[in-house]
């Protein structure tokens, strides 16, 4: 198979360093959208042309474009992008300051949402032949919501405005896009503790869900993450091969022993309250 070109954001630390490295590893060219360029000097040094590093943050719109004129430049086309831009904070909802969680969302959403329209357009008007793979970094913590990371969860916007883009978007471009949710692997955010940390003076009970995952998370042994960011990197690749990729693929073995319960438990509600939905109509 020729060589592939991959756009990846936020590519010099998580997952998007594992996947970067995994493409360049395998003979693939990576045009690496990061905040910080001199973070990639080791694998610029080691694979000169086959990375293009790029500035971006995410969060200017002049940044994206600049990153996709750049990429056509140097290797004419993107095969794949890889939209794994993100941060989170710990803290209950009443705890993370607004400005921190207005952050988040320019980041993980308006962020997000910014590279996946500039894809779309670029897949449709620069690839020849046209077509492209958009593979967004979702979680399955945006799925089920968990204690002390409530605007995380926010990720589940970004769920649906892809689903939206997918349905708007004319077969004839052969554009596919993917959510991929993932679940926890042993990656540097949580070797190195990369996350802003907020507590909330009421919330005191040590078993409230909140105090629990703050503790967790905060006193963790990352040898207990058993999930494997390069293996992830090759699944993430083999997702991008697919012919005919699904919209949403859990990664990582959190998701189904986590999303059947909370399935299970909505449809229960839905069944005992599916009358309400009714007798709400004029009475004409």
């Amino acid at each position: 198979m020729s060589p592939q070109t991959w756009l990846v954001t936020g590519a010099s630390n998580g997952m998007g360093l594992s996947v970067t490295e995994y493409l360049l590893a395998e003979g693939h060219n990576v045009v690496a959208a990061v905040r910080k360029p001199e973070s990639m000097g080791a694998l610029k040094a080691k694979y000169g042309a086959r990375i293009l590093v790029v500035k971006v943050n995410v969060q200017n719109q002049e940044d994206v474009d600049a990153a996709y004129t750049q990429a056509k430049e140097h290797f004419g086309r993107i095969d794949v992008v890889y939209n794994n831009a993100g941060y989170s904070a710990v803290g209950e909802v009443e705890a993370v300051p607004m400005a921190e969680a207005k952050d988040m969302f320019e980041t993980n959403f308006f962020g997000a949402t910014r590279v996946s329209l500039a894809a779309v357009k670029f897949f449709r008007e620069v690839n020849k032949p046209i077509g492209g793979r958009l593979i967004q970094a979702s979680s399955i913590y945006g799925i089920i919501p968990s204690g002390a990371s409530g605007f995380y969860p926010a990720r589940i916007a970004l769920e649906a405005i892809s689903e939206c883009i997918a349905l708007e978007l004319d077969p004839a471009w052969n554009i596919k896009i993917t959510l991929a949710e993932m679940g926890f692997f042993r990656t540097n955010f949580v070797k190195n503790h990369t996350f802003p940390v907020y507590t909330h003076p009421a919330y005191t009970a040590p078993t409230l869900l909140g105090n629990v995952t703050r503790a967790a998370l905060t006193n963790i042994d990352p040898q207990i993450i058993k999930g494997d960011p390069d293996k992830l990197a090759r699944r993430l690749y083999e997702l991008a091969m697919l012919d005919d990729p699904p919209m949403r693929v859990m990664l990582g073995a959190e998701g189904p022993v986590m999303l059947p319960p909370k399935l299970a438990k909505d449809e229960k509600e839905r069944k005992k309250y599916a009358q309400w939905a009714y007798g709400l109509e004029f009475d004409e």
